[in-house]
């Protein structure tokens, strides 16, 4: 395969949370754990792939999504112009996209409905809808009875119609392009190498902070906590009793390693003060409540390794890989723009009215 672009290969930005750290940002619960492995925030410039199956606008509105009746009612108005019956691009039958073999599993109207549209709903609903094959069955029987019914109405001959049948077709063809493009693609550690050099050498040297905390409601429990430890009390084991923070009051306050950026302001400038070892000796608010905080280590942010990395680095390769594909297509072919239909300008808003003049005075 032909090598990537550097412009379009990796951007991939700088902060990455470490693993099971403790965030305390805007929450309804002191102690929040990242989920899964390490995150990697995406920069903006990544557009999602267009690996994606098309929406079956019939099944969504009989799922009880109704954002395109408005769009139904319009291409229902749409006047044919004289252009629609010698425009090339209308004139595209639709039937070549219709299944004209396979195992039929109903009729409509005498007209035969394969097992392969089944599987094609099914394939594209989420695994989380357990739809049974009888109830989608049915749904499609409604769906080709709707669609002829909208033919006897001649919605199919109508400019937008056709437009959007184009549309529709044109997307799946190129979704199903690139999907056996990747599949086809192998990816070695070695071209993602230097990618992930890249990007070590451009983390970030930021301090991480290791720490636990009590949380309680009062400053008055605070204070208590403070002079319990300060007599020798275990701060694990107070922690363990008194602490309000469900997230980590079973692990004696363990907070793990975090970045400052993780806490709420009022929590990490109490623990960028601390020293190692040290307990802060007066309590801390926030919206939670009250902290005694403990500081038990600190250390410089660790770049995520390699093995960590890799799933981001191969998505951004055929991320630009797909880029790549485009800019060839497009030097190969023969494009001509002939115009760009442009956004009707807004009319101004109208000028409020005079107010009415008053009414004479009544003579006296």
């Amino acid at each position: 395969m032909a090598s990537m672009p550097k412009s379009g290969f990796i951007r991939i930005c700088k902060h990455f949370l470490p693993h099971r750290a403790t965030r305390l940002k805007q929450s309804t619960n002191f102690h929040t754990h990242t989920q899964g492995k390490r995150t990697m925030q995406k920069s903006t410039w990544m557009k999602p792939l267009a690996i994606t199956g098309i929406a079956l606008l019939a099944f969504a509105g009989l799922a009880g999504c109704q954002g395109n009746s408005d769009q139904a009612t319009s291409a229902a108005k749409t006047p044919l112009g004289k252009e629609a019956a010698t425009h090339p691009a209308m004139n595209t039958a639709d039937t070549s996209a219709k299944v004209t073999s396979g195992k039929i599993i109903a009729t409509i109207n005498g007209q035969p409905l394969y097992e392969e549209n089944l599987k094609v709903i099914q394939s594209s609903l989420p695994k989380s809808k357990n739809i049974p094959e009888q109830d989608l069955l049915q749904r499609m029987i409604e769906l080709r009875l709707l669609a002829s019914a909208a033919r006897q109405e001649g919605l199919d001959k109508q400019i937008k119609t056709k437009a959007q049948i184009q549309n529709a077709v044109d997307n799946q063809l190129a979704n199903d392009y690139l999907s056996d493009y990747l599949s086809k693609m192998k990816v070695s550690d070695a071209e993602l190498q230097p990618e992930y050099d890249q990007f070590v050498k451009g983390y970030p040297k930021t301090t991480q902070y290791k720490a636990a905390h009590i949380l309680v409601k009062t400053k008055e429990e605070a204070d208590a906590i403070i002079k319990q430890l300060d007599s020798g009390t275990p701060f694990d084991q107070l922690a363990k009793e008194k602490s309000q923070d469900p997230g980590s009051a079973k692990q004696g306050g363990e907070l793990g390693w975090f970045d400052a950026d993780q806490m709420v302001p009022e929590f990490s400038a109490a623990v960028e003060k601390l020293k190692k070892g040290e307990i802060t000796q007066e309590p801390v608010k926030s919206q939670f409540g009250w902290h005694v905080i403990k500081l038990e280590d600190t250390r410089v942010a660790q770049p995520p390794t390699f093995a960590e990395l890799k799933p981001q680095l191969e998505t951004q390769y055929r991320r630009a890989a797909i880029e790549d594909l485009i800019k060839k297509l497009r030097a190969k072919a023969k494009i001509e723009i002939m115009s760009v239909p442009s956004t009707p300008e807004a009319k101004p808003a109208d000028a409020p009215k005079p107010a009415a003049e008053p009414a004479p005075a009544a003579k006296p």
